[in-house]
């Protein structure tokens, strides 16, 4: 069984259809058929007890709150329904108007999680609705270069966390977002499982330079959608990252078709483009093939994308609302 595919399709929201890719493969080990019944219970049976960190009523109830959303937008029923039941509950906790909307509701979220010692933040991570929840933030300053440019950049490490959006809920807490950047700064996700190695590739590319282009393009950009976001912050990757066969690898699990999905819709265009310059082909969706060429091949390749995307934008005016622009 390739538990990437399986995860992949979680982190899409294709939770339905990993439980199905899962069942297949069942008969493999003990393993496999553990993770089965912890799918079905969460997703399937709606009788999970969720372990939550804290004794405080009102927090328990804003988590089952956000966690009956996730089970429903994950199981494929309407997110405008599911939405409008978040905001049924949630707005009883903060004393709002059930008129009121997720914004304002998660607005007073905020304040109120502060007052007991913790930070929130709200919104959507594409395509749904999940707050970080945390309770512990440390500051350090880091200097990135970004295609000749250095900048000095401020990284918040964040742990302890009470909820870490739907992806964590996906996943079983196997995957989340490993981090974002906001106008103040960039934000690393310490869940607490392993040494934060700052010298490693891991966090030297897939973070440190990934989040830096964005804070770049919300400055040079400030109207760019996230799939572009999302694009050019993948190509820098490719470019700094010594071996980026292992990201054509994970960028082909990751594609997906489909613009309402910034992050696998920017793998897919990546992989469609590097398809076309390097092999002149469609799509070349065999791993073998990407690993049999020449790494400053594939780099340097990556980098003519980010330089005529840079010509593009600067033609549009940098208001790209849809889509991604080649």
């Amino acid at each position: 069984m390739d538990m990437q595919t399986f995860y992949s399709m979680c982190l899409k929201g294709n939770v339905l259809n990993a439980i199905e890719y899962l069942k297949t493969f069942k008969g493999e080990n003990d393993n496999i058929l553990m993770l089965e019944k912890q799918y079905e219970k969460r997703f399937l049976s709606d009788d999970e007890i969720f372990a939550i960190d804290s004794d405080d009523s009102w927090i328990i109830n804003v988590l089952i709150s956000y966690f009956r959303y996730f089970r429903s937008v994950l199981t494929n029923n309407s997110v405008e329904n599911a939405e409008n039941g978040l905001i049924a509950s949630l707005s009883k906790l903060v004393n709002l108007n059930p008129e009121s909307n997720l914004d304002e509701i998660e607005s007073e979220l905020k304040n109120i999680f502060k007052e007991k010692g913790y930070s929130f933040l709200g919104g959507v991570t594409p395509p749904y609705r999940g707050p970080y929840i945390w309770k512990t933030t440390l500051k350090k300053e880091f200097k990135v270069s970004l295609l000749g440019n250095e900048q000095t950049v401020i990284v918040y490490f964040i742990s302890d966390f009470l909820m870490l959006s739907w992806l964590h809920f996906a996943t079983i807490g196997k995957h989340s977002s490993g981090g974002w950047a906001k106008p103040d700064g960039l934000y690393y996700v310490d869940n607490g499982n392993e040494y934060i190695d700052t010298d490693s590739i891991k966090f030297q590319v897939w973070f440190l330079k990934h989040e830096a282009q964005h804070l770049s393009d919300y400055k040079k950009f400030p109207n760019l959608n996230p799939t572009n976001l999302e694009y050019r912050a993948k190509l820098i990757e490719i470019i700094y990252h010594p071996n980026p066969y292992n990201l054509m690898e994970k960028f082909l699990n990751q594609s997906n078709n489909n613009n309402d999905l910034p992050h696998p819709y920017a793998a897919y265009a990546i992989i469609k483009q590097l398809s076309a310059l390097i092999f002149g082909q469609e799509y070349v969706y065999e791993k073998q093939q990407w690993k049999n060429i020449n790494s400053n091949l594939i780099s340097n390749t990556a980098t003519e994308l980010l330089l005529q995307n840079n010509e593009n934008l600067c033609k549009a005016g940098g208001n790209v609302t849809e889509g991604v622009i080649l």
